[in-house]
């Protein structure tokens, strides 16, 4: 893994532990905490696309599962007496997954053009050196002196 990729994957995961620190810090009060909960809920997010962005589909996957494990821990520890109140949290883990796979996959299929672009330049530059015209050259050996 380059180092880039490595610092992504490291990003990600203090993102995470913050996000998760901050929820639990915040407790279960006041409907104004409810609304910080909320912010926090889509923050986590940014773990998972930071992931995704590092490794693809399989970064993507592994992070929403780890985002979500974090975040129903959450749920299921300050919401105890009461976790289907806010049933729609619920829902958080299904867009974690959903947001990590698809930009896992926006990122293999940019990641595969660049890969298939830099095969043709490749390809190009190494039939230039062994001096062969390239097909989309309009020089042909009856125009070439």
């Amino acid at each position: 893994m380059d180092t880039e990729k490595a610092s992504q994957i490291r990003s990600a995961c203090a993102w995470a532990v913050v996000l998760t620190v901050l929820h639990f810090a915040l407790g279960t009060r006041t409907h104004t905490v409810h609304g910080l909960h909320i912010v926090l809920a889509g923050l986590f997010l940014i773990p998972v696309i930071t992931a995704a962005v590092a490794m693809e589909r399989r970064g993507g996957l592994i992070a929403a599962a780890c985002v979500s494990v974090l975040y129903l821990a959450h749920l299921f520890w300050s919401w105890r007496g009461s976790a289907m109140s806010n049933a729609d949290q619920f829902a958080w883990p299904a867009v974690y997954l959903v947001v990590g796979l698809t930009t896992g996959q926006l990122v293999h299929s940019a990641n595969f053009r660049k890969w298939q672009r830099d095969e043709v330049i490749r390809r190009a530059y190494e039939a230039e050196q062994r001096g062969r015209p390239q097909p989309h050259d309009p020089r042909t050996e009856s125009t070439v002196s």
